[in-house]
């Protein structure tokens, strides 16, 4: 009679911890890379692979994401963004077979397009600049790496799912549009090799620091907490095609 009442007991204590958390989960049953025939450096680099812009689109994965709220507490996150690799909060975690990590590469830059690139960092520079200034009027910290996070900002109800979409093109993150400019960010990623895909959402900063008291006092007047732990989705395949 005591084990039973112990099972029974443990069994609440497991339910209650389980539904008492943020879950974050992956609707896509895999996501899609473009397959190489060669794993060197070279191929990367010289990088015309697409036939056209709308075969890149072919490989320009829509992730969808699921958000649900098992607590009685309303709260704020920094995950939603056109482009996953924008949101700073979030890792992209990929691995390999044998549970080994894949890093995304330096960006690479032809050094003899130096004039080029020194004209599109000082137009990089004016729009930061902008962007600043009209941040620090509005009462934002603006030493933060972290300035747009009010586009990135959801707030999830008790007992609420959110559905999120986002995008990511793989194996190139990001591909530079500038003519002769080459600086494409990618996962180096072998076609012959499988490997798993999955993200984990986790505060990078203390946003408490960056965010102005006015909209922390707006939180805290409708009971909205900034989500402070960690959450990881499952594991997906990648596949090549």
């Amino acid at each position: 009679m005591k084990k039973s009442i112990l099972v029974i007991l443990l069994f609440t204590l497991l339910i209650s911890c389980q539904e008492s958390k943020l879950e974050l989960k992956l609707i896509n049953k895999e996501i899609v890379s473009k397959g190489f025939s060669t794993d060197t450096i070279e191929a990367f680099y010289n990088h015309g692979v697409f036939n056209s812009e709308n075969e890149k689109y072919l490989f320009t994965n829509t992730v969808k994401l699921e958000l649900s709220n098992h607590t009685n507490k309303k709260y704020l996150l920094f995950i939603k963004d056109l482009h996953l690799s924008n949101l700073y909060h979030v890792d992209i975690i990929i691995e390999d077979e044998k549970g080994n990590l894949l890093e995304k590469n330096a960006p690479l830059i032809d050094p003899s397009y130096s004039c080029k690139m020194g004209s599109l960092l000082e137009q990089d520079f004016y729009i930061q600049n902008e962007k600043e200034l009209l941040l620090k009027k509005m009462g934002y910290n603006i030493k933060s790496e972290f300035l747009n996070f009010y586009n990135q900002e959801i707030i999830i109800s008790p007992k609420e799912n959110y559905i999120l979409k986002t995008s990511l093109p793989l194996p190139f993150v990001v591909e530079d549009k500038v003519e002769n400019l080459r600086s494409p960010i990618y996962f180096k990623l072998n076609p012959q090799k499988k490997y798993t895909f999955r993200l984990k959402y986790k505060l990078k900063y203390d946003m408490e620091k960056i965010i102005p008291k006015d909209i922390l006092s707006n939180y805290k007047e409708n009971n909205i907490e900034i989500f402070k732990g960690e959450i990881e989705t499952q594991r997906i395949p990648i596949v090549f095609k």
